[in-house]
């Protein structure tokens, strides 16, 4: 019998959510701006005061004035005579949208989401603070510029509380309008939430017509289509972003960018428009336009069978002593060469298998590179590739840089390298590159486009081969996501997929870039697409199941039920597939099916299929009673939800139902 672990508070919590909900209201709050510009903007229509509330976590003032005061119906009475703004340093959500483009606000500043009261703390600072960062503190504003009162460092809360009463300008509230136009106008953040509360019911283009022609930074509303499912409205959702777009919409771009990489043209003008004005916009545009130059000659046709391959010893033992017999007779450079590749090979195979001493064969294989490049200039280039690949794993990462620069200059004059050679070498200057750039991207303002495009270029070159392992490449893909070439990043990880289609880190760097760039949807389509590809049927399989339960509960946080229903029945399928294909998944794939049929039967029983529901309760303590216990991504056990469910039957009349689900244990 299953022994409940749930406290009576979380059983509680999760039968009234299986039961039938009321219409939500929103709550009484003050009304914080979105941003300061709207802040000013609304000032000036309505001629109210500007109240500036300064707030962070941890301090029993700022805590009391958050948790109590700006909850108090009289004092958010108080504030309506005024065009209130906060800023707080501290994040209170994950995230400031859902992967519908829809806004999560603050749950602590209901109105604005945590990105904006963070954001807006410098602007205020410089505008209001005179050079000091004190909190809570509580300014303000008349409409000629005039600081009313600033009050920080008091003895009693009640000093700016009554300081707030007794300044307040009219306390008539307007409503927002209902005529588009006029709406759409309107900055204030009641009359933006009412736009796209009238968005998200008709996805009318008349909308984002009207949001264009009035041309007032209207980003919120914007989101919601470039987050759409439907291609058309997601291009209309784009021109009017670039029609609109402000350096506040930087992020936003950048997202329209790696979702569609065939509007890059005019997208990335925008950005360089906007890069006139604002450094932020001009270090993107840098990042996303600065190319470097093709590696030339030889490194471009090196991609024929490699000697050996760092998993297969024999090869390189035999290379090591061909190589020692010809050197006693003739320590000519092209053999010489062959040995210190030979050498650098055996020190890649200790490293990969953990063996010992592989820093000694480094040592060597730098020795041998250095006595080739002083010999020949013919094999100059591939010496020093050497050199470079060994003193990056040595660690000497001046060396390393020095040796790759030389390696591509004199390329012009040699011969062509070993596909083997080649492969590390550019992984090499993948991890050189990243590396640098993210040394001096402790500078947030670094501009540093000379390392990501040689990155850029590097991986292109890694792309055609065959060889590359997994690390470099993630590495590197990871310094064009910082760089803002998302696309880029995300059609090098496509390929990285079908070449390390067993690799667990590989998937899962893909599932993110797909479900950030593409949405949840397309990312699961793409996720079946792989796996009906697959050689490997068993391992396609599981991981388009693990996908799909991904997906299911990305559309449960975005209570999206038809969907997530839809991802948990495909997740249960392809792991049933994977077990059908090689047993040896069996316990992994029966795990996270158990985490999906309980998914699924908490969205049936939601949806009033109760018995439904119950099979697939009854069918995940038949596949694998251990996983009962196992959280999924939401933080649910699905023995909590057969709990819970059964709690709700015995509310409902449904006892025969629930007497099955106690004849297992729930």
């Amino acid at each position: 019998m299953i022994r409940t672990a749930m406290t009576l508070a979380t059983t509680l919590s999760l039968v009234l959510s299986l039961l039938p909900q009321g219409e939500t209201r929103r709550a009484p709050a003050i009304d914080w701006q979105r941003t300061l510009a709207d802040a000013l903007a609304v000032q000036q229509a309505t001629g109210k005061p500007l109240l500036i509330a300064v707030n962070m976590d941890g301090e029993v003032f700022n805590d009391r004035f958050r948790t109590n005061t700006y909850r108090d119906p009289a004092f958010i009475e108080s504030t309506r005579g005024w065009v209130c703004v906060v800023a707080s340093p501290d994040r209170h959500t994950e995230r400031d949208q859902d992967s519908l483009g829809n806004r999560i606000e603050c749950p602590a500043f209901p109105g604005c989401t945590c990105g904006e009261h963070i954001a807006i703390e410098p602007l205020l600072f410089a505008k209001y603070f005179g050079g000091n960062r004190n909190a809570p503190r509580h300014v303000g504003v008349g409409k000629d510029g005039a600081i009313l009162f600033d009050r920080f460092l008091d003895r009693s809360m009640q000093t700016a509380i009554d300081a707030i009463a007794e300044h307040r300008g009219d306390p008539a509230v307007h409503p927002a309008p209902t005529a588009l136009a006029e709406l759409a106008a309107r900055r204030d953040a009641a009359s933006r939430r009412a736009l796209e509360v009238r968005y998200r019911g008709s996805h009318e283009a008349a909308i984002l017509d009207a949001a264009v022609a009035a041309n007032n930074a209207p980003f919120g509303l914007v989101r919601l289509a470039l987050h759409s499912d439907d291609g058309d409205e997601f291009r209309r959702g784009v021109q009017a972003l670039i029609a609109t777009a402000t350096p506040d919409a930087l992020l936003d771009l950048e997202f329209a960018l790696a979702r569609a990489p065939e509007l890059r043209e005019s997208i990335v003008t925008e950005i360089g428009r906007l890069a006139q004005e604002d450094e932020w916009a001009a270090r993107l545009h840098a990042h996303l336009t600065g190319s470097a130059p093709p590696f030339g000659g030889p490194w471009q046709n090196s991609w024929r069978e490699p000697d050996y391959e760092i998993w297969q010893l024999a090869p390189i033992e035999g290379e090591l002593d061909a190589c020692e017999r010809a050197l006693k007779s003739d320590d000519d450079a092209a053999t010489r060469l062959r040995f210190a590749i030979a050498q650098l090979a055996f020190a890649k195979h200790l490293i990969a298998t953990g063996g010992k001493n592989a820093e000694f064969w480094l040592e060597d294989a730098r020795g041998s590179a250095r006595r080739v490049t002083a010999q020949d200039g013919e094999h100059a280039a591939e010496a020093a590739a050497v050199l470079a690949v060994a003193s990056f794993l040595r660690g000497d990462f001046e060396a390393a840089r020095t040796a790759a620069d030389e390696a591509i200059t004199a390329a012009a004059n040699a011969r062509e390298p070993s596909a083997w050679l080649a492969t590390r070498f550019f992984e090499t200057l993948a991890e050189l590159d990243t590396r640098a750039a993210y040394e001096r991207a402790q500078d947030p303002k670094a501009v540093l486009q000379p390392e990501i495009a040689r990155t850029a270029a590097a991986l292109q070159m890694l792309a055609a081969s065959r060889w590359t392992e997994e690390a470099p490449l993630l590495t590197g893909i990871g310094l064009l996501e910082y760089a803002g070439r998302r696309a880029e990043a995300r059609a090098l990880l496509d390929g990285a997929v079908r070449r390390f289609p067993a690799s667990a880190s590989v998937h899962e760097r893909w599932r993110a870039r797909a479900l950030a760039d593409l949405g949840t949807e397309a990312m699961r389509r793409a996720a079946g697409e792989l796996a009906d590809a697959a050689a490997d049927h068993a391992t396609g399989e599981w991981f388009a199941g693990y996908a799909a339960i991904v997906a299911a509960e990305q559309h449960v946080r975005d209570d999206r039920q038809e969907l997530a229903t839809a991802a948990y029945g495909e997740c249960v399928d392809r792991f049933a597939r994977s077990v059908e294909a090689n047993a040896g998944f069996a316990d992994s794939a029966n795990h996270f099916a158990v985490l999906a049929l309980a998914g699924r039967a908490k969205l049936e029983f939601e949806n009033g299929d109760r018995a439904v529901a119950v099979d697939d309760l009854l069918r995940a303590h038949g596949l694998r009673a251990a996983s009962l216990t196992s959280a999924d991504g939401l933080g649910r056990t699905p023995e909590s939800i057969a709990q819970a469910i059964k709690a709700a039957l015995a509310t409902t009349g449904g006892d025969e139902l629930a007497a099955k689900l106690g004849s297992i244990g729930y």
